[in-house]
């Protein structure tokens, strides 16, 4: 397989401009720091749930593909909770003060599959790379938007009985959105063209608004806290080395599928950087946004040296 570095390069240098334009905007008065709140609830209860639909019904139905797909979707569940839970007791146990401590394994489990997974899953490993890809986005999904959610709603001081309604958050728009996605792939289901074009287009503005919050949030952080903040390294080198690289080795030696792409998609996705929605959850959970937005800031930066390490190992 061949490794396009530049294709690497340029959606993470792409993911920078749109961060320094919600940056820009508010340093420059163009838009006030409460418009990410507003952002926020736009992407969580509309574009996502858009853009998770169209990212499986758009595809032609593959029976041959439904067996790794499957295995994908699975592993991918098994490795999120395990990463989620095992981040939680490192939290604890390396010092991470409250308040951040479900950030810190948030930002540690949970990558930029989407935005950046995608489009480097399909240079790398071609169509069939990126299918499973949106099949480890399902479980990606899935745990995210339940137990990601919850991880960051017990860092909020403030947060009470009703923060943790399980109702709302399994029967959130994401995870309709999911289901949805899977009955329409499966039931090979056309969707008309009327509804599934505009449906795309709002699709297309989640990424944008994903960074724009995250630019935002950096507007008013302290240059001095990116460098200072111990906290926001330890979860960037284990969400772009440590995991990664444990992967990898565990599952060279313990392969999935006779399909070889199933394990390099899975390492490749959980070599990006941490997940650009990490900062909207907690804005919209009320959670310290400045220590996940240092944290994806520096992730961005750094991920451009070790997702080319990362795929050497693959």
């Amino acid at each position: 397989m061949n490794l396009d570095f530049f294709t690497v390069a340029s959606n993470l240098i792409s993911l920078f401009f749109l961060i320094a334009a919600g940056f820009i905007a508010v340093k420059t008065g163009v838009l006030k720091p409460e418009a990410s709140l507003h952002f926020s609830s736009l992407l969580l209860m509309i574009t996502l749930p858009c853009t998770i639909f169209t990212s499986l019904v758009q595809r032609e139905y593959d029976p041959l593909f439904v067996k790794d797909g499957i295995i994908t979707i699975v592993s991918g569940i098994v490795l999120l909770i395990s990463m989620l839970y095992i981040s939680r007791l490192l939290a604890n146990l390396s010092g991470v003060p409250k308040g951040r401590r479900g950030i810190w394994a948030f930002v540690c489990t949970y990558s930029n599959s989407g935005f950046m997974g995608f489009p480097i899953a399909l240079s790398l490993f071609g169509n069939e790379g990126l299918a499973l890809a949106v099949m480890f986005n399902i479980a990606f999904n899935l745990t995210l938007y339940t137990l990601g959610a919850i991880e960051i709603i017990r860092d909020n001081p403030d947060r009470d009985s009703k923060s943790l309604n399980m109702k709302a958050i399994i029967f959130s728009n994401i995870n309709i959105a999911t289901v949805l996605s899977l009955i329409f792939y499966f039931g090979r289901i056309k969707v008309p063209s009327a509804f599934i074009v505009p449906v795309k287009y709002l699709s297309d503005i989640t990424t944008p608004i994903s960074m724009l919050i995250i630019g935002i949030a950096l507007a008013h952080s302290k240059a001095s806290d990116l460098l200072t903040d111990i906290h926001t390294w330890t979860a960037s080198a284990m969400r772009l080395l440590v995991y990664p690289l444990i992967l990898c080795g565990i599952l060279k030696i313990f392969p999935l599928s006779s399909n070889p792409l199933v394990a390099a998609v899975l390492v490749l996705i959980n070599a990006m950087p941490g997940a650009s929605v990490t900062a909207v959850l907690c804005k919209m959970y009320h959670s310290d946004i400045d220590f996940a937005a240092r944290s994806m800031f520096i992730q961005n930066l750094a991920c451009m040296v070790t997702i080319p390490l990362v795929c050497t190992m693959i």
